[in-house]
């Protein structure tokens, strides 16, 4: 099938000598580390510093104050393995470093919602694509779902675009013409133009999960519903990598019209447990989390972490049950506490010790952290007296004050600031926890 792919312009490419020269410009190194952190991370608000929980690291990056108007409803936030932020909004993906306010570099991409990196610091997007294919009629201009692949977006070497995965032609249990043709039909209810890609999350061998929702819930067919979790890994020709991507899994165990422990209805984030700081190792665990946003539906617990199981058969993906096990003398709130969310729309992990787990919920306009036993909250501070619970440090509603959201979208976790894609207020908010729990 000949596909004349028309649409994806590289705009705005901004590099600096500094993203140019040097492993310590492209990580962001600096001499002193107090003078790092100042000058990448910003400053905590002096009036708020005595705030228990997360205090707004300022400047904010854009938002209703700022003239220059630097993003246009931002979907997602990502910190990559080499320290630099990727933020998606309605122009495309943007790179930049953590002391800037200014993008370094822009890709324009047409509903860019999603972005990740894997361990090689290939960035991946999702975003659409408009394509003619000639089998079907030459005459129709498709807008497809798809997750482009870049190299070097950082200025490590020529930006490249490495490989771009177009559905419904990248789905594995499509592979035949008919089957993909089949859902290419602008009369039927399940055309393939109504199907998105939500979410993109890298494992710690460089392969990718990626969620999808659509009309599509048939789960007696040969293709697999729309709404699952797809994963994609590296070409091998000859015993070496390339860059492109090939889909080898759809988890079917996912259920999607039936809410439950592993279920997939509406799907809108996906995240695995291998986030940065870049490490010599890290799990091989594929497990993930995933968020429901449908709001359709009645789903009681709408965050499920999946665990993947090594079996006889080969790898099987169930349900974590033991986080129904809540111990209120411990927290006060649960990842798995039913009702919890309305509309979650990120999900984050976070790479270091801590491991905490961040959730953005766009209908609440609030930001959610756990831990990763499932419960809500940070660990009281050291001399505590009479606190044995952990702290509850979740926080938002609406506004567009320094701790509220309009609608946020995106979440993302590095060097204990948390960086929020709040989309009604077209910034990018950043918080730390205050030296309270330190």
């Amino acid at each position: 099938m000949k596909q004349v792919v028309n649409r994806i312009f590289i705009g705005s490419l901004i590099l600096t000598a500094g993203l140019l020269y040097g492993c310590d410009n492209i990580f962001g190194a600096k001499d002193n580390d107090t003078t790092d952190e100042i000058f990448e991370e910003g400053s905590i608000d002096p009036s708020l510093e005595t705030v228990e929980g997360y205090a707004p690291v300022l400047p904010f990056w854009g938002g209703p104050d700022d003239p220059e108007g630097r993003f246009y409803s931002p979907t997602d936030v990502h910190v990559g393995f080499d320290r630099f932020v990727y933020v998606t909004d309605s122009v495309g993906v943007h790179l930049l470093d953590r002391a800037d306010l200014n993008p370094r570099v822009t890709i324009e991409l047409d509903g860019a919602n999603a972005v990740t990196q894997d361990r090689l610091l290939n960035v991946y997007v999702s975003a659409r694509i408009d394509t003619v294919i000639e089998s079907v009629n030459p005459n129709i201009t498709w807008n497809l779902p798809a997750v482009f692949k870049f190299k070097n977006i950082n200025g490590a070497g020529p930006l490249i675009r490495v490989d771009t995965l177009i559905f419904p032609f990248d789905d594995a249990s499509l592979s035949t013409s008919a089957a993909q043709n089949a859902r290419l039909n602008r009369s039927s209810n399940v055309n393939y133009e109504q199907v998105e890609i939500t979410g993109v999350s890298a494992l710690a061998d460089n392969s990718i999960y990626i969620t999808r929702r659509g009309p599509f819930t048939e789960t007696n067919q040969v293709a697999a519903p729309d709404n699952t979790v797809l994963e994609f890994r590296r070409v091998s020709v000859n015993g070496e990598f390339t860059g492109k991507m090939q889909n080898v899994r759809q988890i079917r165990t996912l259920n999607p019209i039936t809410p439950s422990l592993r279920s997939a209805i509406g799907l809108s984030s996906v995240a695995t447990f291998v986030a940065p700081p870049q490490r010599d190792t890290f799990t091989e665990d594929r497990s993930f989390l995933i968020a429901q946003a449908d709001q359709t539906r009645d789903i009681s617990f709408r965050v499920l972490w999946i665990n993947a199981v090594e079996t006889p058969d080969g790898l099987v993906f169930q349900q974590n049950s033991q986080l129904l096990a809540q111990d209120t003398t411990q927290a006060d709130g649960f990842l798995y506490e039913p009702d919890k969310f309305q509309q979650p729309t990120d999900i984050a992990y976070g790479g270091d010790d801590d491991s905490y787990i961040f959730v953005v919920d766009a209908a609440q306009h609030k930001l959610y952290q756990f831990q990763s036993n499932g419960q809500e909250g940070v660990p009281p501070p050291p001399g505590a007296e009479n606190q044995t619970k952990q702290v509850l440090v979740s926080f938002g509603e609406f506004g567009s004050g320094p701790k509220q959201f309009k609608s946020p979208s995106g979440v993302a976790y590095f060097n204990q600031v948390v960086y929020v894609a709040d989309k009604g207020n077209n910034r990018i908010a950043r918080y730390k926890l205050t030296t309270d729990f330190e």
